[in-house]
């Protein structure tokens, strides 16, 4: 984003700027102790001088964080966390008792480095996207089709004719792709949505102690945007851009893309709009109703079983986050769990983008400071006391832990 719109919501908070990275020890020491200092740094670190529960600090990413954001990882993570869980009588459940899993949700997806990678596809044989475990913006992807009995001739003539041949096995996956999603207007999307990460600290607080009742771990999700191909859908068709709805991908694949771009993002209340107009579901309001909601109950899932990966403990300050998650929903109204982007763009190629982005920044700046203040002052932090909450809803909260097993068992029967 510019400089602009990174400033104009903390100017319109009252934040006054009083030094940048060059800061010095006289600046630390003027720093009013009973306010709320932000510092944003390029890097997303804590400075060495401004810290401590008085300061909120954007830090984007943490090297615990690459669990989820590797899309092998989070498979695998989410299996292990799971088992574990399960172990100690903590599993989540369904609202019909059932043990709910990543199963429900996550696309079957297995590692080229499998020792069984052979037998894993012949019994699971079909059409596969091939990607690189931490790839963004569409890069290094490729439709693969496995046959059951032509596993090995159909891995060697996919390996032997892509870019992969020359990469660490360990670091492509192969994820089964959806061939039969939900299509509006004849062509394939899905959905981009913004998961808010709160870490507050009480005043006092020593993240080395690890005293959970001075540590606050609120997660958000704000419904971003829906992204489309400009193409109609074939499965058939050889074109990631029928495929693949990431703006970096359309803009490479499709020529027209300058022309057509502007019809590849809508606001969700637009598909909201456009099933209800053409009543091709059961249930009115369906998006709006069922699946945002859903969506959210995901989040709040993964919010709790990837605590630690979250729940910034290690930074002295405040801190927030914002990370883009994509889901996919398929003709039978599943959803599915794509990838976790812990730098998602902040690009604004259409009319679309430029209205959500700058607002959704605004709102994620304005909530981090409303929760690490309400925090620090035994507030408490819920949906109907945030003042400048507006389209970001709470789907974890470490003061009501049982919120985010409410929403799965009434949402997943």
């Amino acid at each position: 984003m510019s400089d602009s719109a990174i400033r104009e919501p903390l100017n319109s908070l009252g934040y006054a700027q009083t030094g940048d990275e060059t800061a010095s020890n006289d600046l630390a020491t003027e720093a009013d102790q009973n306010k709320l200092n932000i510092v944003i740094t390029c890097a997303g670190q804590s400075h060495p001088l401004l810290y401590g529960p008085n300061y909120l600090i954007l830090r984007p990413y943490t090297s615990r964080m690459y669990r989820m954001c590797s899309k092998w990882l989070l498979v695998r993570s989410l299996r292990q966390a799971e088992e574990k869980m399960l172990q100690r009588g903590l599993s989540y459940s369904t609202g019909s008792g059932d043990i709910f899993s990543h199963e429900e949700f996550t696309p079957f997806t297995v590692s080229m480095a499998d020792d069984n990678l052979e037998s894993v596809l012949k019994n699971h044989p079909g059409t596969y996207l091939a990607k690189t475990v931490s790839g963004s913006m569409g890069n290094k992807i490729q439709l693969v089709g496995i046959r059951r009995d032509h596993v090995r001739e159909d891995l060697l003539s996919f390996l032997t004719s892509s870019e992969f041949q020359d990469m660490p096995s360990d670091q492509v996956i192969m994820q089964r792709y959806i061939e039969r999603p939900l299509v509006a207007d004849k062509r394939k999307f899905d959905l981009r949505v913004y998961m808010l990460v709160i870490n507050a600290k009480r005043v006092g607080t020593d993240s080395a102690c690890g005293d959970a009742s001075q540590l606050g771990y609120f997660v958000f999700m704000h419904p971003g945007f829906v992204r489309f191909s400009s193409l109609p859908y074939d499965a058939a068709s050889p074109d990631l851009a029928v495929h693949l709805t990431n703006q970096s991908v359309q803009a490479k694949q499709t020529r027209t893309f300058s022309q057509l771009k502007e019809v590849t993002t809508w606001f969700p209340d637009e598909l909201n709009d456009y099933f209800n107009k053409r009543h091709r579901l059961r249930d009115r309001d369906w998006a709006k109703r069922e699946l945002y909601p859903k969506i959210g109950a995901l989040l709040g899932y993964v919010s709790a079983v990837f605590r630690y990966f979250l729940d910034d403990r290690d930074c002295p300050s405040n801190a927030f986050r914002i990370l883009g998650v994509d889901f996919l929903i398929d003709d039978e109204l599943r959803v599915y769990l794509l990838e976790f982007n812990a730098y998602p763009a902040w690009g604004c190629q259409t009319s679309v983008l430029a209205e959500l982005k700058p607002s959704l920044w605004r709102e994620a700046v304005c909530l981090s400071s409303e929760v690490a203040i309400r925090f620090r002052s035994r507030l408490p932090v819920a949906e109907q006391h945030l003042v400048t909450r507006q389209d970001f809803g709470l789907v974890f909260s470490s003061e009501e832990p049982e919120l985010a097993r409410r929403n799965v068992a009434k949402l997943y029967k």
